[in-house]
């Protein structure tokens, strides 16, 4: 009952029968954080974060992206808190 396939060979086997790629829809907001910058509203927003201002009035397209990009992450009760990178974000683009 050997499989003839090692177990290097199973794992090619598998990773190829994955889609090639998703559909996805992504928002102009979030397309906007792949770029080197964020977008004024997307910063100011990160900034609020980072002094402790809630968000949760702020635009959930907004908010989303900056979860997505990684520079925020919704917590317990849809808190968004700052991540590492929000934060080494701010340090390196701050006026």
């Amino acid at each position: 009952m050997a499989s003839s396939l090692s177990h290097g060979e199973s794992s090619q086997h598998i990773m190829h029968n994955h889609p090639k790629s998703l559909s996805i829809a992504y928002s102009s907001e979030a397309l906007a954080l792949h770029a080197t910058r964020l977008t004024g509203e997307q910063f100011e927003c990160l900034s609020r974060c980072a002094k402790g201002i809630s968000l949760r009035f702020e635009a959930s397209e907004i908010v989303d992206a900056l979860v997505a990009g990684g520079y925020a992450e919704k917590g317990v009760a849809g808190i968004v808190a700052l991540t590492v990178k929000g934060q080494q974000y701010l340090r390196t683009h701050a006026s």
